[in-house]
């Protein structure tokens, strides 16, 4: 019998890798070739309105041990295209890039994330990922309206102690953060799409003194991000800016974080040259991501598709920050689908 008859879910898995090599001119770096992300996406239908969705990531870290991590992990309840909602750990709606591409290197285009998208524990300084209710809908089908509101956990500060930032079951304080956003997909326009979002977070951080973790002034966080992107089977074009406010409680002062990245290539054949500019630059007094400091760079490169399923890229990139002398990379991905 068929699963439908026997009104069981459908499951579905697909599976992302990559193998990668990487080396700079900083010193003290080596050269390394490198496992990346083993990434397992399953979904299930379980009833005509809701599914199930989990992506689970297999990978090791810079002590070369393997870790797992749920990446995502979603009960889905559609109500109709205006109103749908989930229930779990997702990737938040700021911006673009974080919600367009996940955890396959196949699926992007580059060789990596744009630095300011970076994953938390890969030294991102936005909240990536979230644990709570995401809601999303159409408002608008004649203009292409689309809104997002999204209400989480948050995440944690305590780096220097080593405890997740994504706060998946204990949240440090009553307070939650929430995300708001709009974007238009303009029907006469396919491929575009302009939007802007909001987040705000309550941010207890604690540092180690001494040795000692001590708890330092709670810090407001406000985070600002528009988009505008346009994308074609052929050619890309996608631009993002990011302004997150840092303000310490009983402080005046309000620190600003700008950044930024635009990205542009086009396919010719199996060949896709691309092009990627980004900048992101943290003050010196900063409560949080002082030692981010100033980065800045293009990078260059090239994807060639082996097959619809595979591909390989080779990429240069040139790494500037407050330092006097800048960082050349050179990396090269083998990345895959099944």
């Amino acid at each position: 019998m068929h699963p439908e008859e026997l009104n069981m879910p459908r499951l579905q898995i697909r599976g992302f890798a990559d193998v990668g090599w990487s080396g700079s001119d900083q010193t003290g770096s080596t050269n390394s070739f490198a496992l990346g992300q083993y990434n397992l996406f399953i979904t299930s239908r379980l009833t005509d309105r809701a599914s199930f969705l989990a992506e689970t990531v297999l990978e090791a870290d810079s002590k070369n041990e393997f870790g797992i991590d749920p990446q995502r992990l979603l009960l889905i309840y559609t109500v109709n295209d205006a109103l749908n909602f989930s229930f779990g750990r997702y990737h938040t709606g700021i911006g673009f890039y974080n919600t367009a591409y996940h955890h396959s290197a196949f699926m992007q285009t580059t060789l990596g994330r744009p630095f300011l998208f970076q994953f938390e524990d890969g030294g991102g300084i936005l909240p990536i990922h979230n644990v709570g209710v995401s809601v999303t809908g159409v408002l608008s089908n004649a203009v292409g309206l689309h809104y997002l509101a999204e209400i989480g956990n948050g995440r944690s500060t305590r780096t220097a102690l080593g405890v997740s930032p994504v706060q998946n079951a204990v949240s440090e304080h009553n307070g939650k953060a929430f995300n708001l956003g709009l974007y238009f997909r303009p029907p006469i326009v396919t491929g575009l799409q302009l939007g802007a979002t909001g987040y705000h977070d309550h941010l207890t951080p604690v540092v180690l003194v001494g040795g000692v973790p001590t708890r330092i002034p709670n810090v407001s966080e406000d985070i600002i991000a528009a988009h505008i992107v346009y994308q074609s089977p052929r050619f890309e074009f996608l631009n993002e800016g990011v302004l997150m406010r840092h303000q310490s409680d009983g402080s005046p002062v309000v620190v600003n974080i700008p950044g930024f990245y635009s990205q542009i290539s086009n396919r010719w054949g199996r060949y896709r040259p691309y092009f990627r500019y980004e900048y992101l630059q943290v003050p010196v007094n900063d409560p949080l991501y002082a030692d981010v400091g100033l980065i800045h760079g293009p990078h260059a490169g090239l994807r060639f598709d082996l097959s619809e399923m595979s591909a390989f890229k080779v990429e240069y990139g040139r790494n500037l920050s407050r330092s006097p002398k800048a960082v050349n990379t050179l990396g090269m991905q083998f990345s895959f689908a099944f």
